[in-house]
């Protein structure tokens, strides 16, 4: 998983306040955080696309459940 950077992080999210400033400590933590998560590991990355798909088939099971429409077909 390629690592985020403040710079990448800064891209992708609002981050302005009303003075117009960058909260770098709030990117700089998501970086980290996201970093800290980062994997190669098979069996890791796996369990991860497990938990993934259970959760879209428990949203769209409950969603069929209520006749709202399925967000994961």
């Amino acid at each position: 998983m390629k690592q985020a950077t403040t710079e990448t992080i800064s891209a992708t999210l609002p981050h302005s306040s009303s003075t117009g400033s960058i909260d770098t400590a709030t990117l700089e933590l998501l970086a980290a955080w996201r970093a800290e998560d980062a994997t190669t590991d098979p069996e890791k990355l796996r369990e991860a696309d497990e938990e993934v798909a259970e959760f879209k088939k428990a949203m769209n099971e409950n969603r069929a459940a209520s006749g709202a429409r399925l967000l994961f077909p």
